[in-house]
């Protein structure tokens, strides 16, 4: 079955999706405790899976194959998520520290940081443009941006760090705390 699978013939993917898709899900969940990471988990596991039929060993042993980046897909996660919580204590952390000495935005202030914003969005390449401003601006999941953008997560993802990339650049580290306002502002308003 793998053979027709790196031949490109869809069904075989079929056969090993509903072959492992339970084992790997549950497999999923017990390490990250949570249903709709795991599934999402699963699925970008499968999306690899069939993009690098072709580099794979001639026969490997699909299961393990498919428990092993299950596994590592999940380590992944909850480092992700670990170091998202050591950031947000920080900031919460510097916020407190803060308090005493607040720094006051003026209208005015906020005003040109929005206007510097809109423009560094609009020097985006296209494509990245239109992942950041669905995904930041609109906080749409990286899996509704890819099917409404016909994209992969994974350039979803390359996308957003791309962006990101640019955005640490063109802005100073006092600006990127106010753009996190602002893009917050405009998902909630």
């Amino acid at each position: 079955m793998f053979e027709k699978m790196r031949g490109g013939d869809d069904s075989a993917l079929e056969f090993f999706m509903r072959q492992y898709m339970d084992l790997l899900y549950y497999r999923a969940l017990a390490i990250v405790h949570d249903k709709m990471v795991a599934e999402d988990i699963v699925q970008e596991v499968f999306i690899r899976f069939w993009n690098k039929r072709k580099e794979l060993p001639a026969s490997p042993v699909v299961p393990a194959y498919l428990t092993h980046l299950v596994r590592n897909a999940c380590l992944n996660h909850l480092e992700h998520d670990n170091v998202r919580r050591r950031h947000a204590e920080n900031y919460r952390k510097q916020r407190e520290q803060e308090r005493d000495d607040p720094r006051e935005w003026d209208a005015a202030e906020i005003e040109e940081l929005r206007r510097r914003l809109d423009e560094f969005i609009q020097t985006l390449p296209e494509k990245c443009r239109e992942v950041f401003l669905l995904a930041c601006v609109e906080g749409a999941r990286y899996q509704e941006v890819a099917d409404r953008l016909h994209i992969s997560v994974n350039t979803v993802k390359t996308q957003i760090k791309s962006a990101y990339s640019k955005l640490r650049k063109n802005f100073n580290g006092i600006d990127q705390e106010l753009i996190i306002i602002l893009l917050l502002s405009r998902y909630f308003s």
